[in-house]
């Protein structure tokens, strides 16, 4: 289910911290003399900056980003599978600390499995929240938790129409190694998801992802990942399924103050399908891996 960070919401976090440390408009809390902020993100990497795993920068209180992420995966066990998606997201920061988005997403799958043609068109919307915890300057590094559900709309040629409904958890932390040069981050989620017709089957994917980017000119970024993901048929971490592992190298250029580019791509290096044999698991995982971000703040 195309979700990306960016699809990234029924997490309530009772903390609300001061207001953040930009100038404050009429509309926005002054704060109290001597207060600090855990959402100041002056030394922040960019969300982007770390491929498919995100830092724990959030937009500020009042301002807002826009975000085009084109994704694509292909390899399959036993065929061949190519899958485009688009995913627009919409954040703005809503109150200290707390950003909220919405997304519109959709895609198609083309595959040719045992020589059998399939396609599978979806489409759907999702909410996220982002709240963050701690930063570097106050801290040593960040932290953001974060939240997202979604509904989608699956037209497959071979099984008919129906809907998969998706929750996610996340934990996202990162930390400056060094200033405006070298950054660290790392990403917990976990997706659950109800899908078809009632009674909805159920499945889970927990991932665990590490990256490393570095700024080797003004404004220009580049990143290395590894990922992890392990994948349930059920919502918990019962019945499992498969895990694959995926490195790769990300780029990512502040083309200027408010428009910025990322491409990221991943290969899957190991894994196992439960009952299978073979060093991949290429069932519940694509081998290849490509996204392209297009970001706009405001």
């Amino acid at each position: 289910m195309m979700l990306s960070r960016l699809a990234r919401s029924a997490l309530v976090l009772a903390a609300i911290a001061p207001s953040w440390g930009a100038p404050a408009s009429a509309a926005e809390a002054v704060p109290r003399p001597g207060a600090t902020s855990v959402c100041d993100g002056g030394d922040d990497a960019p969300t982007d900056a770390f491929g498919f795993t995100d830092s724990s920068g959030i937009v500020d209180l009042g301002g807002g980003s826009l975000g085009l992420t084109l994704g694509g995966n292909a390899g399959v066990r036993e065929g061949r599978s190519l899958n485009r998606g688009a995913t627009l997201l919409g954040s703005y920061g809503i109150l200290p600390c707390l950003e909220i988005g919405a997304s519109l997403f959709g895609g198609t799958t083309r595959s040719v499995i045992a020589r059998e043609r399939l396609k599978d068109r979806s489409h759907g919307a999702g909410l996220e929240m982002r709240y963050r915890l701690l930063n570097h300057s106050h801290h040593g590094f960040g932290l953001t938790f974060g939240m997202d559900v979604g509904v989608e709309r699956n037209d497959d040629r071979q099984t008919g129409r129906f809907d998969s409904y998706n929750t996610g958890f996340k934990v996202l932390a990162d930390r400056v190694l060094i200033p405006e040069t070298l950054y660290a981050a790392l990403n917990l989620s976990h997706n659950m998801i109800w899908n078809g017709t009632e009674p909805f089957s159920r499945s889970s994917t927990f991932a665990v992802g590490a990256a490393l980017a570095w700024q080797f000119a003004d404004g220009i970024y580049l990143s290395g990942e590894v990922r992890h993901l392990r994948q349930q048929n059920s919502l918990g971490f019962g019945n499992h399924a498969g895990h694959a592992t995926f490195v790769g190298p990300g780029l990512y250029w502040q083309a200027t103050e408010r428009l910025a580019l990322s491409i990221a791509y991943n290969v899957q290096v190991t894994g196992h399908e439960r009952g299978r044999r073979g060093p991949l698991d290429l069932t519940n995982f694509s081998r290849h891996l490509v996204q392209v971000d297009i970001g706009w703040s405001f």
